[in-house]
């Protein structure tokens, strides 16, 4: 990975899990040729939530904030990964553990980073509580992801409400699986799809020292 920088977004292609019912992803090519010169375009046809994507207040009705009008400073900056696998649910004392509460990006490593690629989704993916969405809101923490499908158990909606309803980012279906825990400058950015709910998103890690870190993050605003 060039100058450090580590991929950690999932490539978007047609066996790209998505939430059930949500649309599949389709890129289908033409081509043509002008001037002499052949040339390849693709038709991409896929849901707002597909890949690695960015949720939106708009996403659940907790507000009118568009992917569009996130803030870039909740989208770059230091973030930690932590290491919580080996839990099925991700609840206050999980998330202290791994020292969640000590940054202002929170991105969790899970059991769900083995199948997040290739399936099969189990029926109740590792997902964060109730408990664990008030607790990094408390936190102050800007931005959660997951390597999952989602932040939530797949019949529940508090781990996306209580977030997104404090201003909290949510990222899902990262590809953590080669990350290890510890300190990163993240760069985050959905597509500017106006008014959306979500987008997909590229996210890239730079790994950060201690130092580096504490400077950087008490910079941020």
């Amino acid at each position: 990975m060039a100058a450090g920088y580590l991929d950690i977004s999932l490539p978007l292609e047609q066996r790209t899990l998505v939430w059930p019912g949500d649309p599949e992803v389709s890129i289908t090519s033409t081509r043509g040729e002008v001037g002499g010169v052949s040339y390849r375009a693709s038709r991409l046809s896929l849901g707002s939530h597909a890949g690695t994507h960015v949720d939106a207040p708009l996403h659940l009705g907790v507000g009118d904030v568009g992917v569009d009008r996130l803030p870039l400073t909740a989208l770059v900056g230091p973030a930690r990964v932590c290491d919580v696998t080996g839990e099925r649910i991700i609840g206050e004392r999980e998330l202290e553990a791994a020292g969640a509460g000590s940054s202002a990006r929170v991105l969790l490593k899970t059991d769900n980073s083995r199948w997040v690629s290739t399936g099969p989704v189990p029926d109740v993916p590792v997902h964060l509580s109730e408990e664990g969405a008030r607790y990094l809101v408390r936190a102050g923490v800007r931005l959660v992801g997951i390597d999952g499908l989602s932040v939530d158990h797949p019949e529940r909606v508090d781990a996306h409400l209580i977030p997104l309803g404090a201003g909290v980012v949510i990222v899902e279906m990262l590809d953590l699986s080669q990350v290890a825990p510890g300190e990163y400058e993240l760069l985050c950015l959905p597509l500017r799809l106006a008014g959306g709910d979500g987008a997909p998103a590229r996210a890239v890690l730079r790994p950060l020292d201690q130092r580096q870190s504490r400077e950087e993050g008490s910079c941020e605003g």
